[in-house]
């Protein structure tokens, strides 16, 4: 007998072909409605665009019009001011005096013509504007006789291409002179040219898809965008006849010499213009196109999903069989990969060729590397550790070791136990490598190590520091009274030299008696709330001049966001402790120092590392310990004092090798949220 599932089985690949037919003839409909809503969503579109655009251009054409008679203003408005300018010179002002004018203002001449219509001076700045035409000197007759009109603006744009000459003529508010302004018209003519309607309308008909821009009143074309030939008037098509009654766009499919447009028409008028039509044609060529290659993709589409109907009935026939191997595969696989990958330890497999043919995520991250399945132990592992590269050996197997090492440019410290796998025949097949990451362990060992020498140098240095201070004091007070109350009467600069070093010295002393004293008193730190990028901002602005000077180029990354909890003050003294370091490792060559200011979910990161010689691996481990230095004149508490500032505000420090080979100094603190 079947059993239930396989019956439920059967049934659902009988009624397939019947469900997946019907889905394509569904399927096939749709595409043919669609086909029809896109050509006339597209259509909509098209016309919306086009009123737009229709819109647009008769705005623009009436803005045109309005800024022909603005330019005229404009124009009065400035040889009006002048003739005020002359007027101001009184009623018989000097030739010199008018030529001066029209020399500042850039025009050609000034003339003053009294109540006899006769000239009385003129300033001439120009030669083009000595001599006045005829019709000039008669409309100086005429605004005599009607002195309400004010002012005449004459044009005269010649007969050479590029000249243009303003004739401005006005009557004195006294009444008793009239002043005519000669001025070069040609920016004028340039201008009004550029902004009139034709202008307008040919620069929209070289829009892509704009076929002819058309302005038709009842008499005929007043101005196209292009050669229209025979139209019908306004009278004779009834669809403009209707459209220039109507108040609103109107639109229409249209024949066109030869081309098939869409014709948006809108009622026009102006003061200067006869009552007509604006016409705009636009190309149906973009739309007729994608109209077609939506068909084709339409019918291909059909015709795929009838193939893919086949494909997926062959394909379901294997597929439930194959869906429940792989189910139960998949389940324990996910079951023992979790395990696996989910495992704090490393553990990694090598082969007998010391290839890595398994490795869990713990292994990759302690290691350095997010991807070592596949790769040679050797390449995945630090050339210079014996422990690691003696686990291949046969003298390297079940043993457990420890090592310390970089991985990436982090210093850690590992466990390492390996054992090899056994197959049949006795034959060694791999060996299963465990690492265990005890670099905390052993930053806690050391930190409890350095807080119990601390203690003890502490004290030691507390009870010294004061038995030193009280004769150091008299020392002090001694030498600058000898060098203010007594000079000898021979070698008396060598005499001020030795009593100014012994005070140099004193003083050198005094400071670091005094440091001795703030890391043995275990002072606490005023802690606040701090920006990290504006301090170090503020810090690297310290110190860039000394840095420019020395040629020591400083830069980073700074998150504004990466607000910490410590002591100001105390973060700028690990700024400039760590900035004289690189200073000094340097030893006066250029150099880079970088300062990023990074921040997690949790925590903040204070990274400052250079481009100098690093610090040698025999020392790294005693660089943190008071009073441990490997400078001549060095005390022991620039990066102890480092140290003990992080510590203080909850964080951490540690010191690696930078991508440059320089040092790279590590500080961790609790993000302030």
């Amino acid at each position: 007998m079947p059993k239930p599932s396989e019956k439920a089985s059967y049934r659902r690949q009988r009624y397939l072909p019947v469900i997946f037919i019907a889905l394509a003839i569904v399927v096939f409909i749709i595409t043919l409605v669609g086909i029809r809503e896109s050509r006339t969503d597209s259509l909509q579109l098209l016309v919306r665009q086009g009123t737009s655009l229709t819109e647009a251009l008769a705005q623009a054409a009436e803005n045109a019009i309005i800024s022909e008679s603005f330019f005229d203003y404009l124009v009065h408005k400035r040889y009006s001011e002048l003739v005020i300018d002359v007027a101001s010179y009184g009623l018989e002002p000097s030739e010199r005096q008018l030529s001066r004018l029209a020399l500042d203002h850039g025009i050609y001449s000034i003339h003053v013509f009294g109540l006899d219509s006769t000239i009385r001076v003129s300033g001439v700045a120009r030669p083009a504007g000595a001599s006045l035409p005829d019709y000039v000197v008669e409309e100086v007759a005429l605004l005599l006789a009607n002195p309400e009109t004010n002012y005449v603006l004459l044009l005269d744009a010649g007969d050479t291409p590029g000249e243009a000459i303003h004739y401005y003529l006005k009557i004195t508010n006294d009444l008793q002179r009239v002043v005519i302004i000669v001025a070069d018209a040609l920016y004028y003519t340039d201008a009004l040219k550029k902004t009139q309607i034709g202008y307008l309308a040919q620069n929209m008909s070289r829009e892509k898809g704009v076929e002819y821009v058309i302005y038709q009143s009842k008499q005929g074309i007043v101005f196209s965008s292009r050669t229209t030939g025979e139209l019908l008037a306004i009278d004779s098509d009834p669809f403009l006849t209707e459209a220039l009654r109507s108040d609103t766009i109107s639109n229409r499919i249209y024949d066109f010499q030869d081309k098939t447009v869409l014709e948006l028409v809108r009622p026009f008028s102006t003061e200067d213009y006869p009552f007509g039509l604006l016409r705009v044609g636009l190309s149906l060529e973009r739309y007729y196109s994608v109209s077609r290659g939506f068909n084709i993709q339409m019918v291909t589409l059909s015709g795929v999903l009838f193939v893919l109907v086949v494909v997926v009935l062959l394909y379901l026939s294997g597929r439930e069989k194959r869906q429940e191997i792989a189910r139960k595969f998949v389940r324990i696989k996910s079951v023992t990969d979790k395990i696996f990958d989910e495992m704090r330890t490393g553990v990694a497999v090598v082969d007998k060729q010391g290839t890595i043919t398994q490795a869990n995520k713990a292994f990759g991250n302690i290691l350095g590397s997010s991807d070592v399945v596949g790769k040679p132990w050797l390449s995945v592992i630090p050339a210079n550790d014996p422990v690691l590269m003696g686990i291949l050996t046969p003298e390297g197997r079940s043993v457990e070791n420890e090592t310390t090492n970089e991985f990436k440019y982090v210093r850690k410290t590992l466990l390492v136990s390996s054992s090899s796998v056994e197959l049949e025949g006795d034959e060694t097949g791999g060996i299963v490598v465990v690492v265990y990451d005890i670099t905390r362990l052993k930053e806690f060992e050391a930190k409890s190590v350095r807080k119990e020498r601390l203690s003890e140098l502490g004290n030691l240095a507390a009870a010294v520091a004061h038995e030193i201070r009280n004769p150091l004091n008299t020392i002090s007070i001694a030498v600058q009274r000898l060098a203010s109350e007594f000079t000898p009467k021979e070698n008396a600069e060598e005499y001020h030299s030795f009593t100014g070093q012994i005070r140099s010295e004193t003083k050198r002393l005094n400071d670091i008696i005094t440091r001795f004293l703030a890391l043995a008193r275990d002072e606490k730190q005023r802690l606040t709330k701090v920006n990290l990028k504006e301090l170090v901002d503020e810090t690297c602005q310290l110190l860039k001049p000394e840095a420019d000077k020395l040629g020591i180029e400083l830069k980073g990354y700074r998150d504004p966001k990466a607000v910490i909890t410590a002591d100001p003050a105390g973060l700028k003294q690990i700024l400039s402790n760590l900035f004289n370091n690189a200073k000094e490792a340097l030893a006066g060559k250029p150099g880079r120092v970088v300062i990023d200011v990074t921040r997690e979910e949790d925590i903040v990161t204070l990274a400052f590392f250079d481009d100098g010689p690093g610090i040698p691996r025999n020392v790294r481990d005693k660089i943190f310990t008071p009073y441990y230095t490997t400078k001549k004149s060095g005390t022991g508490l620039g990066l102890s004092t480092v140290h003990k500032i992080v510590t203080d505000a909850g964080g951490e420090i540690r010191m690696e090798t930078s991508h440059w080979g320089g040092a790279r100094f590590v500080m961790e603190f609790p993000r302030e949220k």
